[in-house]
């Protein structure tokens, strides 16, 4: 099968967070399956471009080619995709495009009809409430303007049944496949193992001997609730003197307003702010932690949340997320993402046993291996040609 990917950012571009490793991993055990993927994006970066080649096909692994098209306007529009998509689209048996508030979605889309291609849309959490009121406006006209007079012609990708919910309220007849994304189960592996003093001394730089480490991980912006975590911690803070909070993420203009909210609770001694982490040292930072928790305004998925399961650290996840399952499976809460309630449940998972909590997560992560998931989108594309 020949599957291309439209996507307006991709690996290298680990800027973007999670997402960038999901279509990486769903892409490599595609290709492993014997597909010919190609990927259409940019050479988009956030502030700055990708040091590649553009304008060309490039090899990158087995049974995976790329073009990386020029970001003509930082993080909004490619020219010279809008232009050269239809080569890439009209060679294709089936379409992948992500993200919905962004050009290439229109663009691919209005191509794949023309061309009578069979098209998935993964909307990345686009169509949550706490989405579709913030950031970028006339969100609601985009949708109308661009999606709806094709939405006979798309099948729907939902990472979680929570999503597949916001798909259906806005196209009730909307023919969706809910697949989640997955771990690198192998890579949760590779990390060092670090007493206490010296995990702090690695990712604060600081000479402390803590009780008890919680920890968070996610791009620093408001989606992600790092101020509740804060207030949160302020909340146990007597009960726990000597607990530290470490949050790790790449500054997306919400560091400074955090550092300020940790000095103006007193917390600047127990509650730190690092730098975005990668490789190893993600796996080393959530498997040394006790726990991690992240009260998130909105997530489709969550990446990070299923990482720290496979590093054996119990979560706390909001209800805005779909980790429900991890109170089933005991290995974390899921509970309201306000101060009250995620202080609750920090204070409740640390008086259990973290270990046990630690192998019960490992153990309910399993069925998310990249494996897996490639073999549902090898399905779900099936499906798709056999109904066009």
């Amino acid at each position: 099968m020949r599957i291309n990917l439209v996507s307006p950012s991709f690996y290298p571009a680990t800027i973007y967070g999670g997402p960038i490793f999901s279509t990486l991993y769903t892409t490599r055990e595609l290709a492993k399956r014997g597909h010919s993927v190609h990927v259409s994006t940019t050479n988009a970066n956030r502030s700055e471009k990708l040091k590649v080649v553009t304008g060309k096909p490039i090899p990158f692994e087995d049974g995976i080619t790329i073009t990386y098209y020029n970001d003509t306007f930082l993080d909004r529009l490619s020219l010279p995709l809008v232009t050269k998509l239809w080569k890439d689209i009209k060679q294709a048996d089936v379409i992948h495009s992500q993200y919905i508030f962004s050009s290439p979605t229109p663009i691919s889309l209005f191509y794949a009809n023309l061309l009578k291609k069979p098209y998935l849309l993964s909307p990345r959490g686009s169509f949550a409430p706490w989405i579709l009121s913030n950031g970028l406006r006339f969100k609601k006209e985009y949708i109308s303007l661009f999606l709806k007079p094709f939405q006979k012609k798309i099948w729907w990708h939902a990472t979680s049944e929570q999503e597949k919910n916001e798909i259906i309220n806005l196209f009730p007849s909307a023919r969706v496949f809910t697949i989640p994304n997955g771990i690198n189960l192998e890579e949760s592996t590779t990390y060092s193992e670090l007493s206490k003093p010296q995990f702090i001394k690695k990712f604060t730089g600081k000479d402390f001997s803590p009780s008890h480490l919680v920890v968070s991980m996610g791009r620093l912006q408001k989606k992600k609730g790092f101020d509740i975590l804060i207030n949160a911690f302020h909340k146990i803070s007597n009960d726990y003197p000597n607990a530290f909070l470490v949050i790790a993420g790449q500054d997306e203009g919400e560091k400074e307003n955090l550092l300020k909210q940790i000095h103006s609770l007193n917390l600047q001694e127990r509650a730190f702010i690092s730098d975005q982490i990668n490789g190893p040292d993600k796996w080393t930072f959530l498997h040394n932690a006790d726990l991690f928790a992240l009260p998130s305004h909105n997530e489709n998925f969550g990446n990070v949340y299923a990482e720290a399961l496979a590093a054996g650290t119990p979560i706390v996840a909001s209800l805005e997320t779909p980790w429900k399952e991890v109170e089933e499976n005991g290995c974390g809460k899921w509970v309201k993402n306000t101060p009250e309630q995620t202080a609750e449940a920090i204070k409740e998972l640390l008086n259990k046993d973290l270990i046990a909590m630690g192998e019960n997560g490992k153990k309910f992560i399993k069925k998310f291996d990249w494996k897996n998931i490639a073999l549902q989108f090898e399905t779900a594309f099936n499906t798709m040609l056999q109904n066009k």
